[in-house]
């Protein structure tokens, strides 16, 4: 198969007039077209669109009225396929905090799902354990009842049957026993992630010296920046261990400071996530639960009784939008480069390059995904109105 596309951009290169062959779910080769070039059977002839890496979400709740928390594998499935729509070719089933027993079932049929490849849409690199061991202070939607403080031991019983599933956990490094924590974590090559959590400076100081090197959904559900206390806000913009997370809605955070956040890390700092949960992709009045908490969706947004927003209704391809006043480059850096960089995956997934995996997504003028292509399978096609 060929793809004739009107620009091919990743992280690393931009290429005009790009044709690039595929063959046994990898890039063959990367060339040029030019006006004599004739698409051939089963080539792909998009010319007057843009192709780019397959995104990467690395913290997604559900989506088209499915939750990772059913812990079901027809829910994820159909969660794999609704990311595919909007572009997303790889990404982490994430938890909310819940019961022991129904985050081990979760990462139970995430790891059988993985090692049976036996769905259809993005492809499963793992789990992303959003809790239980964060602040109460800063839970914002999750549910407090199942809120437990750090202790590894426990950990490891509930999770230590899959722990090479779990490739990320978001926990409050400020809790008695999240040193400990984030020890074993670091040590099992578990990325710790920063969140939902009122930590000052110091402490995120010393987290990162425990092996803390991502911060959860930036901005939100954490101590902001003050003038004498930076707080987590400005540790995440400060400290270049530390990639931020940013759900880049103009919901969560104003496009103004998305853009700080942006300039202060770097393109090479940032992974655009959609922190997407059941209602993404549902209209409004549709209603559904997060644990125990009632959520309806309405005008835009994902909020429980009291407000309080509750996840979001994003999909990565919005947020690649949403994003648009930075180049292809750094979008594609954003929205796919960055994320497999920390999964340690960059070096087969993420570029438009010979020998990588041909996960790639076409779009529009418009932005639109017209394209999803998941080691070298077209699993979405949108080519016609």
């Amino acid at each position: 198969m060929r793809i004739l596309a009107s620009v091919a951009a990743d992280a690393l290169s931009f290429r005009e007039n790009a044709l690039v062959s595929l063959e046994e779910g990898r890039i063959r080769s990367v060339e040029t077209w030019n006006n004599a070039t004739t698409a051939q059977t089963g080539d792909l002839d998009v010319r007057r669109w843009r192709l780019v890496p397959g995104f990467v979400d690395i913290h997604v709740h559900g989506g088209a009225g499915r939750s990772v928390m059913e812990a079901d594998e027809e829910a994820i499935q159909e969660i794999s396929y609704h990311l595919a729509q909007h572009g997303v070719t790889s990404f982490l089933p994430t938890t909310i905090t819940g019961p022991r027993d129904r985050l081990a079932s979760v990462l139970e049929v995430v790891t059988r799902l993985m090692q049976s490849g036996d769905y259809e849409g993005a492809q499963i690199l793992g789990c992303h354990l959003e809790g239980p061991y964060i602040n109460p202070q800063k839970k914002g939607a999750q549910p407090e009842a199942y809120i437990l403080e750090p202790d590894g031991g426990d950990f490891l019983r509930w999770a230590g049957p899959y722990l090479e599933t779990v490739r990320i956990m978001t926990l409050a490094p400020e809790l008695p026993g999240a040193e400990q924590m984030m020890s074993i974590l670091a040590t099992a090559g578990v990325i710790v992630s920063i969140g939902h959590t009122n930590a000052t400076y110091v402490e995120v100081d010393r987290a990162i010296g425990f092996g803390a090197r991502h911060v959860t959904h930036c901005g939100n559900a954490m101590r902001g920046m003050e003038s004498r206390e930076p707080g987590v806000l400005g540790a995440a913009l400060a400290r270049s261990e530390l990639v931020a997370e940013l759900i880049w809605d103009n919901i969560h955070v104003h496009p103004a400071v998305c853009k700080a956040i942006i300039e202060a890390k770097g393109a090479h700092g940032v992974i655009l996530i959609s922190d997407g949960i059941p209602g993404a992709g549902m209209p409004d009045g549709y209603t559904f639960s997060l644990g125990d908490l009632p959520v309806v969706v309405a005008s835009g947004a994902a909020r429980l009784p009291d407000g309080t927003l509750a996840g979001s209704l994003l999909t990565l391809d919005r947020a690649f939008s949403n994003a648009g006043d930075y180049d292809l480059r750094k979008r594609t850096c954003m929205s796919s480069y960055n994320a497999l960089c920390a999964l340690g995956l960059n070096h087969r997934k993420g570029r438009i390059a010979p020998g990588y995996d041909a996960d790639l997504v076409v779009l529009d003028e418009e932005g639109t995904v017209r394209l999803t292509i998941v080691g070298g399978r077209i699993v979405y096609d949108k080519r016609e109105n």
